[in-house]
């Protein structure tokens, strides 16, 4: 059966996946918790319905000088603990940041630990500070490897994200093992399921890339697309030439009368999904879209977003979204990341593989 969710919610559901019901197997068997950081509470309860079991009670809050205030109300001793925590902003209007949620998260996982947990597995959708994964310039840190050794120092067992910004990240943990799941197959088949009938059969798909770096991502989707029986793809990339007041867009491949598919990680500005969906309509595209992992959506993205070329911008849930965002354009969809997490969340405590969930790991 399909994921439980609220109908009136704006996150949409993709692929079919099985519930897996945790209150019959490893809640039973191995004593496994779920419990929810303040980053995105509603992915949680999302997961802990799909898994069929309750999140854990705890009070996380914070002291009048802003330091986190956590107290469990349930024993974790010898339970196999999930905790779910994206590093991401606070929604719309919030005052909480990036580092207030990794600060939550050290905390949460350290008193787990000092509870006598048997695992901790640190479940985070959204990896915040992934796009510095490398010292590109003097005098800079790490921030993804420094992350990475704050999370190890805290004494999480196991993290599983959901496409992180680059591969290699998964390599700047040393001690546990990381799990780079994909929201792609879920996208696909909302892909699927709600544009082929759009497009009709004679029409001509392109997959876009942004950057030179995102071609395996785009190439990854276009075989999962070819899996699913749609005709006439075709991959495309685009390279951006910065001078100080103008960007260049050059074009490797043809978008004339295709209808494109830009495909990214993550959109935080808007700037470059608006300027690649921009150029590619100058260079004949008949129509544009984007496919997203993370919505970051900063600043003033949505209302660039809004006013842009795009058709449709279709991201996961790995970061919050309120009604005043969907607020700001109508062209933002939703689609949820909770059973893959469910999933995966699953095959771990009752030692399944997790292979088929993770991102780009098949030509």
């Amino acid at each position: 059966p399909p994921s439980t969710m609220d109908p009136k919610s704006p996150t949409k559901p993709a692929v079919q996946r099985f519930v897996v019901n945790c209150a019959d197997t490893a809640a039973r068997d191995s004593h496994c918790e779920l419990l929810a950081g303040n980053s995105n509470p509603e992915l949680a309860e999302k997961i802990a319905t799909n898994l069929g079991i309750k999140l854990a009670g705890a009070m996380i809050e914070n002291f009048n000088d802003g330091e986190c205030n956590i107290k469990l109300k349930d024993s974790v001793r010898d339970a196999n603990v999930f905790v779910v925590q994206s590093t991401c902003p606070g929604k719309a209007g919030s005052t909480r940041t990036i580092n207030d949620h990794i600060m939550e998260l050290y905390l949460l996982v350290r008193c787990f630990r000092r509870a006598s947990a048997r695992t901790v597995t640190a479940v985070i959708p959204y990896y915040g500070y992934a796009r510095q994964d490398e010292k590109r310039r003097p005098r800079v840190p790490i921030a993804a490897s420094d992350v990475a050794m704050l999370l190890e120092a805290a004494g999480a067992d196991r993290i599983l994200a959901v496409d992180l910004h680059s591969a290699q990240i998964q390599g700047q943990f040393q001690q546990c093992p990381v799990d780079n799941l994909s929201m792609f197959e879920d996208f696909a088949e909302y892909f699927v399921k709600n544009f082929s009938d759009k497009y009709g059969e004679e029409s001509q798909i392109a997959v876009v890339s942004p950057d030179a770096d995102g071609t395996a991502r785009a190439k990854f989707f276009l075989g999962l697309l070819i899996s699913k029986g749609v005709q006439n793809c075709s991959l495309v990339i685009t390279i951006r030439q910065k001078t100080v007041s103008t960007v260049t867009v050059n074009l490797i491949g043809d978008v004339t009368d295709k209808d494109c598919i830009i495909i990214d990680d993550i959109i935080d500005t808007g700037n470059r999904v608006c300027t690649c969906s921009e150029a590619l309509i100058d260079l004949g595209a008949k129509s544009v879209g984007a496919i997203s992992t993370h919505g970051l959506f900063s600043a003033k993205a949505l209302l660039k977003i809004e006013a842009s070329d795009l058709d449709y911008v279709v991201v996961s849930d790995t970061i919050p979204m309120g009604p005043e965002d969907f607020a700001k354009s109508d062209k933002i969809v939703q689609v949820s990341c909770a059973a893959v997490l469910s999933e995966a969340i699953h095959s771990i405590v009752t030692g399944d593989a997790v292979d088929h969930l993770y991102s780009i790991g098949q030509e």
